[in-house]
């Protein structure tokens, strides 16, 4: 078992990180590592990778995984590092994949990844290994001044390279949404390489500071952010140039809301460079990297171009349009709708009695003139009178519809939460995670609400894999069997979350592969009553197993116990075979002491009788395959209710045959007359017997 003590300091810190990054708040990524747990011990993964606990690197932390030194054994010469995640905290499974199978210049490579047991918390948790970058972090080198760099070198030694990093990631098909300056590397030791580092260890843009986002995503709750697009790449590879250019975060003293008011107030590229001393040189392709509309940003095509010394278009800085006269809500001035619509989402009632207030409307169309966005959100208001009976008459709806028009840029805002349409799986997991409130996101999914963001959006993303998406879930959400609702949402929409059975937790199952050893595995201590699957388990399977298994989930929903306890048996004894597992000792013995109620289906006795002597043998082998056939055997089933059925029609022919003997109604009643009749003379003639030769006796005497 896991020590308590170490246990709960990793729960603590992965509550912190999660709750931190919901909260805005600016705790950073020192003051959360103070609170991990002591460093030592090691792990080796793929029986070739020793991981060395007792060998921290925190120059090569995130802000949700440490670093250590790694040794290949098979080859000591490389030079590696491997990061140890935070247990709970959903990893980019995909963008995994892809960068270990595609090496891209521009990135540390991964080598390697999977579970370990890390011997400092006790229990598996993921290890993704990296080549070590021996320049270490860029940003420190550079403020030390190796290289030194002038406003000509920038160009051709940092912009080049990144941009060249940008374009063979995406190559790969992934889209970093990690890039800041903290996270960027020198590979050689001379530090002329420059390199991203890591971007798979939390969900996309989740440990990013806000200022690397582009505005649309930077007011989204952090886990809700989504993958997003090259354009937000880009974004953040030009608020990271700035960094680099001037050696500082030129607005690190502007925080949270202030910052995201003037942004969305000024636009991003005055608020990050405004006061920033940027070189006349470099001010073009910031402009054009931090524009605030996706569509001017600049692409990797123009950058390009600049680079070879074409001049581009110049672009004029587009600030957010303003009004006239500014207008109070929620205690600030507000100029512009959309830093109306994220403070209506923060204050539901006020917004709704400001919507209905004809001041308000009388300063959209005489400050702003948005006399249509005036008569749209008053159509609204209608509607919601309409409907004041069902849930589109409520406050919350109201204010939802009202923000996605007033910031049609925007994330989904309902109930207080801003997400981003590819945010929605990652926020998902964020709420379970943190036990927070699920119901307003299944409302989001049920009531349809995510259809207010794709209104405005059709050149943005593909509208129709959205919103197919979100009506299967939606499907998911409206069955209550084991392998829908909810755990079905949370695992299909999260590739990278492990399995959240209390039975598997601590074993960090991402893979499908590795829920049947982690059951059996589990079987050690569970209580042999509880049956093996919970529903986080069977949806776990229902999403990464690649097989048909509806047949499976039927009979696991059966309202009967013995068909849902067949159910449970077929489907692991379907994966282990599937999959060619090893044989599951542990779990063969927790699934035959609950398969009483199958074996009980049997009608004859004998047959229940040899199933449970046979039981022990199987569990000794470790074979689902062969326990499912134990109980379920067709032949021995067809026998057993043939069986029955031959049981009955004996049964009923020596019914019919008393019956016959016995007779039935008035017939029976005139056989115990004529038997009545019958006695009633034998013992009258008896009577008359004895009576005579009684007399006789005495004439005689």
């Amino acid at each position: 078992m896991a020590n308590p003590v170490l246990t709960t300091q990793v729960a603590k810190r992965t509550w912190i990180v999660w709750d931190a990054k919901m909260a805005e708040s600016p705790m950073d990524a020192d003051e959360i590592a103070d609170i991990e747990t002591p460093q030592g011990g090691s792990a080796v993964l793929r029986d070739r990778f020793l991981i060395d606990g007792g060998k921290p690197l925190p120059a090569y932390d995130s802000p949700n995984a440490r670093a250590f030194a790694v040794e290949d054994r098979r080859d000591l010469s490389r030079d590696l590092f491997a990061l140890i995640t935070t247990p709970g905290v959903p990893i980019r499974t995909t963008e995994i994949r892809r960068l270990k199978s595609s090496p891209a210049s521009g990135h540390i490579d991964v080598v390697e990844w999977g579970t370990v047991f890390w011997p400092t918390l006790e229990r598996r948790t993921t290890a993704i290994i990296f080549e070590l970058p021996m320049g270490g972090p860029a940003l420190e080198q550079i403020r030390r001044g190796n290289p030194r760099l002038t406003e000509y070198d920038i160009p051709r030694k940092i912009i080049q390279p990144l941009v060249d990093g940008v374009r063979h990631i995406h190559s790969a098909g992934v889209i970093h949404r990690n890039i800041r300056p903290d996270n960027l590397f020198f590979t050689d030791a001379e530090c002329q390489e420059i390199a991203f580092g890591e971007c798979v260890t939390a969900p996309a843009g989740f440990d990013q500071p806000s200022v690397f986002e582009p505005i649309e995503r930077a007011v989204a709750n952090p886990a809700g952010r989504g993958d997003g697009t090259m354009a937000d790449d880009m974004f953040a590879l030009g608020a990271t140039l700035v960094v680099i250019i001037t050696g500082r975060n030129p607005i690190e003293r502007i925080k949270g809301e202030d910052l995201l008011f003037q942004r969305l107030n000024i636009g991003s590229y005055a608020t990050i460079c405004g006061n920033a001393k940027i070189p006349i040189s470099l001010l073009e392709p910031l402009r054009g990297l931090l524009a605030d509309n996706p569509e001017d940003r600049w692409s990797i095509d123009q950058i390009d171009m600049w680079l070879s010394g074409l001049k581009q278009t110049p672009m004029q800085k587009k600030s957010a349009s303003k009004g006239d006269t500014p207008f109070r809500f929620g205690g600030r001035d507000h100029v512009n709708p959309r830093t109306l619509a994220h403070a209506f989402n923060r204050q539901i009632s006020d917004a709704v009695q400001t919507l209905k207030d004809e001041n308000f409307h009388a300063w959209l169309k005489r400050s702003l003139r948005a006399d249509e966005l005036s008569e749209t959100l008053k159509g609204f208001i209608d509607n919601a009178v309409f409907h004041k009976d069902d849930y589109q008459g409520t406050e919350e709806h109201l204010v939802a519809r009202a923000c996605s028009v007033m910031d049609p840029n925007g994330p989904i805002r309902y109930k207080g939460m801003s997400i981003c349409i590819d945010g929605f799986g990652p926020m998902l997991a964020s709420e379970i995670i943190r036990n927070g409130n699920v119901q307003d996101l299944t409302e989001l999914v049920n009531r349809d609400i995510w259809q207010f963001w794709t209104g405005n959006r059709a050149s943005f993303m593909d509208t129709i894999d959205i919103a197919r998406s979100f009506t299967q879930m939606k499907n998911w959400l409206g069955i209550n069997d084991p392998g829908f609702g909810l755990e079905r949402c949370l695992y299909e929409m999260n590739p990278g979350i492990t399995c959240q059975s209390e039975y598997v937790i601590e074993e960090s199952v991402i893979n499908i592969d590795a829920l049947l050893p982690a059951l059996d595995q589990a079987a050690n201590n569970a209580d042999a009553r509880t049956k093996p699957v919970d529903r986080h388990v069977i949806a776990f399977i229902a999403s990464r197993f690649n097989e048909d298994i509806a047949p499976h989930l039927r009979a696991l929903a059966s309202p009967k116990e013995g068909t849902s306890v067949i159910g449970m048996l077929s489907l692991l004894a379907f994966l282990q075979w599937k999959l060619r597992a090893d044989p599951v000792y542990g779990l063969a013995s927790w699934v035959g002491g609950v398969l009483g109620p199958a074996i009980n289906g049997y009608h004859s006795r004998t047959t229940r009788a040899e199933i449970e002597r046979e039981i022990p043998r199987l569990v000794r082998k470790g074979s689902l395959p062969e326990l499912f056939d134990l109980i379920d055997n067709a032949e021995k089933r067809q026998e057993d209710q043939d069986g029955y059925a031959d049981a009955l029609d004996e049964y009923i022919a020596c019914a019919m045959e008393v019956e016959e003997i016995e007779g039935t109604g008035s017939e029976l009643t005139e056989k115990a007359e004529k038997t009545g009749q019958k006695t009633a003379a034998m013992i009258s003639i008896l009577t008359t017997m004895i009576a005579v030769s009684i007399v006789f006796i005495s004439e005689m005497l």
